[in-house]
């Protein structure tokens, strides 16, 4: 039911930073990096947690974005890649 016409489909898919990396073309290292500095959960940055069942220091969890993240971490990357000069960034 939509309520005033303005709401938001909740996304049908999140792609893993690994499939981010490929389609982006970026280290996959370096874009966790910039995420986990600059995004959150509202920006469609998320963690996954693939296995609940292991001691709490043991969980292992994998950065995930909605299209909505995959978008606002190319407009991270084409600022730091303004920032640096152009195609050189750090830690590539």
């Amino acid at each position: 039911m939509i309520l005033g016409g303005n709401t938001m489909a909740a996304p049908n898919f999140v792609y893993t930073i690994s499939c981010v990396a490929k389609m982006l073309g970026e280290p996959e290292g370096w874009l966790d990096e910039l995420a986990s500095m600059n995004l959150e959960p509202e920006d469609g940055c998320l963690r996954i947690i693939d296995d609940h069942d292991v001691p709490a220091e043991q969980l292992i969890s994998v950065t995930a974005f909605t299209d909505a993240g995959i978008e606002a971490l190319r407009e991270l990357v084409a600022e730091a890649k303004r920032q640096f000069g152009g195609a050189s960034v750090p830690d590539r």
